[in-house]
């Protein structure tokens, strides 16, 4: 019997990963270790000179995924760049969560290495500003934002949820396209969560004069939806924030 429960528990496990894919242009580069920085540049931002390409690589929905938040998503590509000895990844296409489509983020990227230490210093630099916080430096506070984009299918985008905080207490409530702000002066790991058909729960490493974004979303449950909290990248999350009347 014993058996015969482990291949469904592994099969749940794989399902509830991203699909992720290396092609590689035939460049044979020892593995980076886990420490090793990896830069994340979007379509947008340019590629330092002297990068050497080594390849491709595709985050998707494997079909049946739960944790495909952005960050998880940009985690999953810098693991594989750095299999592949890559400490550069150039975002090609990145694509927000879409009921319809996904409720993942999806990524297509070229990989590079480039080790001159004067290149990667300017784009680290360049990659703090862009998502530095916007409050002043003497704040006392932090602040968090919690938004839920619309989505095609308005029927799942009315089933609300509450989001609470480490104490229990409602902070705000989430439909879809609704936003709201929350301002804290408690700081270090600190925990949200909110329940529905199942219960999510997150943890954020607070500091003091930070922001944080939160990206609420659902997914369809038996009688109403299961939530879903990830943390996204400063950047995109005050486009996605800010989008939202």
């Amino acid at each position: 019997m014993k058996k015969l429960l482990v291949l469904p528990a592994i099969l749940f496990s794989m399902s509830c990963a991203t699909s992720v894919s290396t092609k590689l242009a035939g460049k044979n580069f020892s593995n980076l270790n886990e420490h090793d920085p990896v830069i994340v540049l979007t379509e947008k931002e340019t590629l330092p000179e002297n990068s050497e390409f080594i390849g491709y690589i595709k985050v998707g929905d494997s079909g049946f995924t739960i944790d495909c938040g952005y960050i998880k998503v940009i985690e999953d590509a810098t693991a594989s760049a750095r299999k592949a000895g890559a400490n550069i990844i150039h975002i090609e296409e990145l694509k927000e969560p879409d009921f319809l489509g996904s409720t993942c983020y999806r990524l297509k990227a070229k990989i590079y290495r480039n080790l001159n230490p004067v290149a990667i210093a300017e784009i680290k630099e360049f990659g703090i500003k862009k998502n530095r916080s916007r409050l002043p430096e003497d704040s006392d506070y932090a602040l968090i934002y919690f938004y839920r984009p619309k989505i095609s299918v308005a029927v799942l985008g009315s089933f609300g949820y509450k989001i609470k905080n480490e104490k229990d207490s409602v902070i705000g409530r989430v439909r879809g396209g609704e936003k709201f702000v929350y301002k804290t002066k408690e700081f270090g790991v600190l925990s949200f969560s909110a329940t529905s058909e199942t219960r999510e729960e997150i943890e954020i490493q607070v500091e003091k004069g930070k922001e944080y974004f939160v990206r609420c979303g659902a997914t369809p449950g038996i009688v109403t939806v299961r939530p879903q909290l990830a943390i996204t990248e400063n950047q995109i999350g005050q486009k996605e924030f800010e989008a939202l009347k």
